[in-house]
């Protein structure tokens, strides 16, 4: 079987793991029948989290529909007819469209996997994986984290569509209310971290947690933070570790995105409530397709540990 694993995110990483000993088990017992595995991630601080084994490839950087199809055709080649060359051709000369789709087979190989176990708030790289398998003709497992069970009917919590409509509730809770302005311990990664610059004064406010590589180094900088003001760790973080980084900010606010347990979000809120923080959580984006395929399915990561899903 050939797999695509796509997620430099915690559950990408214990599926890899899965992979790798399940290889190694297969070598004991003398099958050749190896997991063969390419695994992508966005950064090269990802991939140094992910296993080393010949039967895993680990790339780094992002790919589009089309060119995730390219791979996926190339892998499904070996095991379709000759309708696959016509199915390349196609899609060379078209972008991936619902035109496109109708001249695709409906036929799923099987030994051809998809594993999309990008992060729950990574929707566009979703919805890419999902156009490129549905083109292509191979299966597509979606891991999908559980939201976090938090006490979210606390007073303490408030919930925006994204990033944008949390910094404009802070803009305006400072202009309005001078003696609520306080400081602020931003969680959602570096990404659309540029959003917290309309912030007047965001460089006093604004302390900021994201991974520790030189990339959100330099892009904090960049953008003006300060660097005393820079937290850059590896999570998720226990409580304490919260609590610990909560004083050191003063913070009278965190910004958050509901990774799920396995993600620390309760750790987060958990801390922030016992210190009386004002907890803005940035929902979780939909996805303008949710597949009801065959092909497709969606199951936990607990579903693929168990076994017998590979």
């Amino acid at each position: 079987m050939h797999i695509f694993l796509f997620g430099g995110t915690t559950e990408g990483r214990k599926i890899a793991e899965h992979i790798v000993a399940e290889n190694k088990k297969r070598e004991a017992d003398g099958r050749e029948d190896f997991l063969e595995t390419e695994v992508f991630v966005a950064t090269d601080y990802g991939a140094g989290l992910l296993p080393t084994e010949k039967h895993l490839a680990v790339n780094v950087g992002r790919l589009n529909a089309e060119e995730m199809a390219e791979r996926f055709i190339t892998a499904n080649s070996l095991f379709r007819s000759s309708t696959m060359g016509e199915s390349k051709s196609v899609i060379n000369k078209h972008p991936i469209n619902d035109d496109f789709l109708e001249k695709i087979s409906e036929d799923r190989a099987e030994s051809v996997l998809v594993i999309d176990a990008t992060h729950p708030y990574a929707a566009e790289v979703t919805e890419n994986i999902y156009k490129a398998c549905r083109a292509s003709g191979v299966r597509c497992l979606r891991i999908v984290r559980p939201e976090a069970d938090s006490d979210t009917d606390n007073s303490d919590f408030l919930y925006f569509e994204n990033v944008k409509k949390a910094v404009q509730w802070l803009n305006s809770t400072f202009e309005n209310f001078p003696e609520k302005r306080k400081h602020i311990l931003i969680t959602t990664g570096s990404k659309e971290i540029q959003e917290y610059t309309a912030i007047p004064d965001f460089e006093e406010y604004c302390y900021v947690r994201a991974l520790p590589t030189p990339e959100v180094l330099e892009k904090c900088m960049a953008l003006g933070f300060r660097r005393d003001r820079l937290i850059l760790m590896q999570g998720p973080f226990s409580v304490d570790m919260n609590l610990a980084q909560l004083r050191y900010a003063s913070a009278g606010y965190i910004v958050t995105k509901d990774s799920g347990e396995i993600g620390g979000f309760p750790g987060k809120c958990d801390a922030a409530i016992e210190l009386g923080v004002k907890i803005l959580v940035i929902g979780r984006p939909v996805l303008t397709t949710v597949p009801v395929e065959e092909w497709y399915s969606i199951m936990s990561l607990s579903d693929i540990l168990a076994g017998g899903m590979l």
